[in-house]
């Protein structure tokens, strides 16, 4: 997995005098203001970015804070965003919010404060699975673009992505094809990111990419304690709840779904009734199956049961055992170029 993306605000007031007088006039400005009396109405700051040879990142500094946002993969290393290394491949939140802050206050020319004095608004994590084919991975997407109710909300579409409720300031999910994204991005103008090899692109064409967003308001009202507490084990299990409930067991088939059900429910009426759910929705449709569950306590009961014994949101948004799970039978998760090019050519072999 990989830490890839953060946002995080520090106070102006802890830089010292003569850093907050540097930062004050760093960046350009957006004015209302009245041409006939000069007056201004509102002024905001624009997000800047801030480069390297190699590396990159944005800044905004506003009347109170300097706020910075951007990938911490292209901080670290060689800038490598695919799977990074150091504090981003190890998931250590900390380091890479003091990597980022470091790079910053280089650039300007300014020292940045302790790590632990900044705030985080935003991050997301992303994993890679290793799917046998770069059609394997289209086939996922496009059984991942159904993946509707419960918490998921599939709210855009764009080629080889799929994003689940994008504007939440919660959670937001996203699954999409790595090795076209990074194809395209190589091929943008003002590229400065690492440059992959042809090798490296066939053998990314087979990752499916599973992002997930944690947004402001999660951080700020469903973290418990200090965002500079959360563990990498806390951040693999966030991301392996969300999606895992999407994809569910691999193991499930259409034939040993009643047994399943009778093994998690405890009593035979529950889980007779739960079967009775699952062929509504086979029958109807999710949404129409919900009308006709009755009791809205009933209804998620028996979804509680469905998930414990293995059907994914997938499933249920389908209305059957999707055809995901064949390939994530056989796919694994890649966290190193090394793994990934190893599973590839050598299975090639």
């Amino acid at each position: 997995m990989l830490i890839d993306f953060i946002t995080a605000r520090v106070e102006l007031e802890r830089f010292s005098a003569a850093d907050q007088a540097v930062l004050r006039v760093h960046g350009e400005r957006i004015v209302k203001f009245c041409p006939t009396t000069g007056a201004v109405s509102w002024e905001i700051s624009t997000w800047d970015s801030i480069r390297s040879d190699s590396h990159q990142i944005s800044v905004r500094v506003t009347p109170d804070c300097l706020m910075v946002k951007g990938s911490p993969a292209r901080v670290i290393g060689d800038g490598d965003a695919a799977f990074s290394s150091g504090a981003a491949r190890a998931l250590d939140l900390v380091g890479c919010v003091q990597r980022m802050a470091r790079f910053v206050g280089g650039q300007l020319g300014v020292t940045a404060p302790e790590v632990r004095l900044w705030k985080v608004t935003r991050t997301d994590t992303t994993a890679m699975l290793l799917l046998p084919s770069l059609a394997d991975v289209r086939a996922a997407l496009a059984i991942l673009r159904s993946c509707e109710g419960g918490r998921y909300r599939v709210s855009q579409q764009a080629g080889d992505t799929v994003y689940w409720s994008h504007q939440s300031r919660i959670k937001a999910g996203k699954a999409y094809a790595k090795g076209p994204h990074l194809r395209y991005a190589m091929k943008q103008r003002a590229y400065q990111g690492v440059s992959y090899s042809v090798q490296q692109l066939d053998a990314v064409d087979r990752c499916l990419r599973l992002e997930l967003t944690h947004g402001a308001q999660f951080w700020r009202e469903r973290v418990e304690g200090a965002w500079y507490d959360v563990t990498a084990e806390e951040l693999r299990a966030w991301h392996g709840d969300y999606f895992g409930r999407m994809l569910g067991a691999a193991e499930v088939t259409e034939m040993n779904i009643e047994e399943r059900v009778k093994a998690v429910a405890d009593s035979d009426g529950r889980a007779r009734a739960a079967v009775g759910t699952w062929a509504l929705i086979q029958a109807y449709g999710w949404e129409k199956a919900r009308e006709m569950s009755g009791h809205r306590a009933t209804w998620y009961r028996n979804l509680k049961i469905l998930r414990a014994a293995g059907l994914s949101d997938a499933d249920l948004s389908a209305g059957n055992v999707v055809a995901i799970r064949r390939p994530l039978i056989q796919c694994q998760q890649v966290e190193s170029w090394p793994q990934l090019m190893t599973a590839v050519y050598q299975h090639a072999a």
